[in-house]
């Protein structure tokens, strides 16, 4: 069962894989404008959470209502969402208790993997490379990343790494933002990898990889990428020493960045990514992180991703998408093979894949009609 109405990319991909497969998968839909309502799964919708919050009770009832309509049927979790994640690691035994199955790992080792100092600081000490810190955030530091120490503030809001490329934003950052909850790191300019992989729970480690090639402003998500070779296998042998020390075992997204001949480790997802697809085209199942057997060998030639909707986004609100180097040698022809692989211009998605453009479109005009201040 999914928990939708976040992440829909990598929902929608799930989706696809779990029906060209026959695998049964239910929905739960996020109250609202949920994305996956506009899809052929709508009706694998069979609970909708009653608030737009995340709301312990409110979920469990979801999962009660799943276990009661699939009596004797086993009702496995797959984590999408770093945010409903946490919350089910947290309340493990209560959700449990209602009939979901949860097989992930524990709650401790999955912050370990997810909170993004932690896991920096661990990974060097098996040999990775790891972008220095920045002592201090200072003009002459420029660019630098802002990143959390965790994924989530005391409150509960989600933070997220901030690119500060001059002094106007690094003093808008430092006015309003906790440092505290934040460490510095230079901004790198190279290019971007995916290690796409699944640790067994016996050790056993399965990789396909992926090149990035465009990316939403601010680091936000992957807007086009490829499938590829290994970028370097002796940090592919780091990784998966690291992960077997943490004694992880799911899937995992693991991003890299290229820079001068060297390997840095930027950060690790242990969840559904965005681009899932391409990963289900290599052959990777959703299932296989609940246990249920392991990814199979795919095909990985001409493997490409496309989310138009995300450049449309940039576009819209005037933002400049991030161009990584790979996607500056890619062809006329190349760029029109691109937008044959849209995440959303699929018969199932279609409604999705319009609505993003109109709703780009009325950006772009509120952005462009708005006066200039004085």
């Amino acid at each position: 069962m999914i928990f939708s109405g976040a992440n829909e990319r990598a929902a929608l991909a799930i989706c696809r894989s779990f029906a060209r497969r026959d695998v049964p998968c239910s929905l739960v839909a996020r109250p609202g404008a949920d994305p996956l309502r506009r899809t052929r799964y709508h009706r694998w919708i069979e609970a909708a959470r009653r608030v737009d919050t995340l709301d312990l009770d409110d979920m469990i009832d979801c999962v009660r209502t799943l276990t009661a309509r699939h009596p004797g049927q086993a009702l496995a979790f797959m984590p999408t969402a770093e945010s409903i994640n946490r919350l089910v690691l947290r309340h493990r035994r209560r959700f449990e208790q209602a009939g979901l199955a949860v097989t992930l790992v524990s709650e401790t080792i999955y912050a370990a993997v997810s909170d993004k100092a932690s896991l920096l600081e661990r990974a060097a000490s098996f040999g990775l490379l790891v972008p220095p810190l920045v002592e201090s955030a200072v003009p002459a530091a420029l660019p630098l990343v802002a990143k959390p120490r965790c994924e989530f503030a005391a409150d509960g809001r989600k933070l997220y790494p901030e690119l500060i490329h001059d002094a106007a934003a690094l003093d808008a950052f430092l006015r309003h933002a906790d440092r505290t909850q934040y460490f510095f790191q230079p901004y790198l300019d190279g290019a971007s990898y995916y290690y796409l992989a699944h640790f067994d729970r016996d050790g056993t480690a399965t990789f396909v990889y992926q090149r990035n090639l465009l990316q939403q402003e601010n680091g936000k998500s992957i807007i086009a990428a490829e499938l590829c070779g290994c970028p370097d296998v002796s940090t592919r042998e780091r990784l998966t020493a690291l992960f077997q020390g943490l004694g992880y075992h799911g899937y995992a997204m693991i991003e890299t960045m290229e820079l001068e001949g060297l390997h840095y480790l930027i950060e690790v997802n242990p969840r559904f990514w965005g681009p899932w697809s391409l990963a289900d085209r290599a052959g990777f199942l959703p299932e296989a992180f609940t246990g249920y057997g392991r990814p199979l060998s795919g095909d990985i030639a001409g493997g490409r991703y496309l989310w138009l909707g995300g450049w449309l986004a940039d576009w819209g609100h005037k933002r400049r998408p991030r161009i990584y180097p790979a996607a500056r040698k890619l062809g006329l022809g190349d760029c029109l093979a691109l937008l044959a692989c849209d995440v959303h211009f699929k018969r199932d998605s279609l409604r999705i894949f319009f609505s993003e453009i109109v709703g780009a479109l009325k950006s772009r005009l509120v952005h462009t009609s708005r006066p200039i201040k004085p």
